[in-house]
């Protein structure tokens, strides 16, 4: 579905949210059933979301909870329409960028008063916590996250003769000149391979320098990439990627060509790497993964890391649920110290609060992306954000940035769609 269309169906779902919200005799009654809705790749799809389930029939033991995993291709779609009927799924589990989308066209049950109820909800990852409050209120709950750390080749460091991982963006563009020195028969080789339209790894760069996204006045957004700063930012990821990526990796993104396999293969020494990555490199090449080191990515002075993007996953209450109170109850749980940390030990994804990350046997990737993720910045709360991203625009721009267009006259351009996708579908609430 074309993103303007996907935002047409939501403000017409809306209507039907608002018809039917309210509290007159189509209401449902409330029932002893529970309906989930969890993404694949999360916790709901292994088994210790049966962990929630047990510790909820402690305090609720007549009502039946079924867990329900969908996929993410056409979700939003899916969600909208099941949100706005008769008989919705109490819970639903969402991207972070999709969330505002959802919560702008109604479909969100308002949790501002409940927020106090949820353990260190006071501490929540910003790069999840800002995506679930709207215009000032929350209407969902941080689920888990992730951000990104840099995976390197302890090997490779080592021939060029690096003794340390890099104190500052200048210090990563020598050593990425080092690498290339050392690794002059090696065909096509990146010393950090970094794809052009990796927008996650681009703009903490600009984020460095003091750039924001967007900026919100009286529920009116408006993009910020022709700031001084942000062109800043963008002239640094230019240097940056030319310097240190292949030029084939200028237009390419981390899928295709599969960056983990490039590592395991030995033609990067570095790649910028989610927590569940490393493990991807072990099953290609199980000695180039035991080899690697981890460190976060330098900032422009010593002991100041770029700021991170947090993504991840948020989890809501229906608005049209006859279920809110225990659907709130069953949130308390899997937001909860003690199945946040079971949670990143089974699938290695970021707890909601940097402080549940569990001690003992965490591997280093996780730890450090925890670390990494207590500076961060969210992106905009608006349903424009998710419409960026089903149109990949933030992936083309960074990547016509790195190919060398002109950065005043490409940011100019950028704030004129983004503002018009930010405000599309502004106030609906």
């Amino acid at each position: 579905m074309k993103p303007w269309k996907t935002l047409a169906l939501l403000a017409s779902i809306s209507l039907s949210l608002a018809a039917c919200g309210g509290s007159g005799p189509g209401k449902a009654a409330p029932t002893n059933k529970l309906t989930v809705w969890m993404m694949t790749g999360g916790p709901g799809d292994n088994k210790i979301i049966g962990d929630v389930t047990k510790q909820f029939n402690e305090k609720h033991p007549d009502v039946k909870v079924t867990v329900e995993v969908q996929q993410w291709d056409n979700i939003v779609t899916k969600l909208t329409t099941a949100l706005a009927s008769d008989n919705p799924p109490d819970i639903v589990e969402m991207g972070n960028t999709q969330t505002p989308m959802l919560t702008a066209s109604g479909a969100l049950a308002e949790l501002t008063g409940k927020k106090g109820e949820f353990e260190s909800s006071d501490q929540w990852l910003a790069g999840l916590a800002g995506p679930s409050t709207y215009q000032d209120k929350l209407y969902a709950t941080p689920l888990y996250g992730g951000t990104k750390v840099v995976m390197y080749s302890k090997k490779m460091f080592a021939a060029a003769g690096i003794a340390k991982p890099p104190s500052t963006v200048d210090d990563l563009i020598a050593d990425c000149g080092k690498l290339a020195k050392a690794h002059t028969a090696t065909p096509n080789f990146s010393a950090f391979y970094m794809p052009g339209q990796y927008w996650f790894a681009g703009m903490p760069f600009l984020f460095g320098k003091g750039g924001t996204i967007a900026t919100q006045s009286d529920n009116k957004w408006t993009a910020q990439m022709n700031s001084a700063e942000n062109q800043a930012g963008l002239a640094e990821w230019k240097k940056f990627q030319n310097a240190c990526s292949t030029p084939s990796s200028i237009g390419a993104n981390t899928d295709s060509p599969d960056q983990d396999q490039i590592f395991a293969d030995q033609k990067a020494a570095m790649i910028y790497v989610k927590a569940w990555e490393p493990g991807a490199v072990g099953e290609k090449n199980a000695k180039a993964a035991a080899d690697a080191g981890y460190f976060i990515m330098p900032g422009y002075e010593a002991g100041k890391p770029l700021p991170v993007i947090v993504a991840g996953s948020t989890i809501g209450i229906a608005q049209n649920s006859p279920n809110k109170d225990l659907a709130v109850d069953w949130l308390k749980i899997i937001t909860g110290k003690a199945f946040q940390q079971t949670m990143t030990r089974t699938i290695h994804q970021l707890p909601v609060v940097a402080a549940f990350l569990p001690s003992g046997n965490v591997p280093e990737v996780l730890k450090l992306g925890a670390q990494a993720a207590t500076v961060s910045q969210a992106l905009p709360s608006t349903p424009g954000e998710a419409t960026l991203e089903t149109e990949s625009y933030n992936e083309q721009f960074f990547s016509k940035i790195a190919k060398g267009a002109d950065i005043a006259k490409s940011a100019e351009d950028y704030d004129k769609h983004a503002t018009e996708a930010f405000n599309a579908q502004s106030g609906q609430r």
